[in-house]
């Protein structure tokens, strides 16, 4: 994986992974809008399994980027924001909880009272959409990545969780589901809203240093 060592070069990597997405969406809402009858029908069925996979591969692929931007600044973990210092820490909790060995934990204790200045490593794994992004896994990744539980998050979590993910897995199961065209277009209004909402929250905290433990407009 690349390093990504500037916010500039964040951006970059952002606007790249958001474009091709936008594309794929755009031609599966114009595939919905220029069908008709059974088409029109199916065509519907494919846009929500569509829609659904990009709510959770942009969620997923954006917040690993900041992660990874994070990551290769090497900040020290005493600098890091709660939320990032959390994650760094999870990364080594892992190896601790499965040793069996005292030699593992002493090595653990050593780091906490030795190593906390030293530059951080970080696992973009720690991002995890479960394979069905429902609100409440949406709101454990905006809290992994220190972002606010804005209201217009909270608005829309029966949104999330009834109109977006039980479509898909009703769909994705095998079962029908009679869909309107007026459905798919404020499905995918208010997906879109989300989506751009949460890439504007990583971008914000990334310019303003957010992931450290003492933001700053500078960073």
């Amino acid at each position: 994986m690349a390093k990504i060592r500037t916010v500039e070069a964040l951006d970059q990597e952002i606007d790249a992974e958001i474009s091709w997405r936008k594309q794929e969406l755009t031609t599966a809402f114009k595939l919905v809008q220029q069908a008709s009858g059974p088409a029109r029908k199916a065509n519907l069925r494919s846009g929500v399994l569509i829609l659904y996979a990009h709510w959770e591969g942009w969620v997923k692929a954006i917040a690993q980027l900041y992660i990874r931007y994070v990551n290769t600044r090497s900040i020290a973990y005493e600098s890091l924001s709660e939320a990032f210092l959390g994650n760094a820490l999870k990364t080594k909790m892992a190896a601790v909880d499965e040793a069996t060995t005292p030699m593992v934990h002493n090595k653990f204790a050593t780091f906490i009272r030795t190593e906390m200045s030293k530059g951080a490593t970080l696992s973009e794994d720690l991002v995890r959409t479960e394979s069905n992004l429902s609100s409440s896994v949406l709101f454990e990744i905006l809290d992994r990545l220190g972002l606010e539980r804005r209201p217009q998050y909270l608005l829309r979590a029966s949104m999330i969780d009834n109109d977006l993910v039980h479509r898909r897995n009703t769909i994705a199961h095998g079962q029908y589901l009679d869909l309107t065209l007026e459905d798919f277009k404020t499905l995918r209004v208010d997906t879109m809203d989300l989506l751009e909402l949460f890439t504007d929250d990583v971008r914000n905290a990334a310019s303003t240093g957010r992931h450290l433990a003492a933001p700053s407009p500078q960073c």
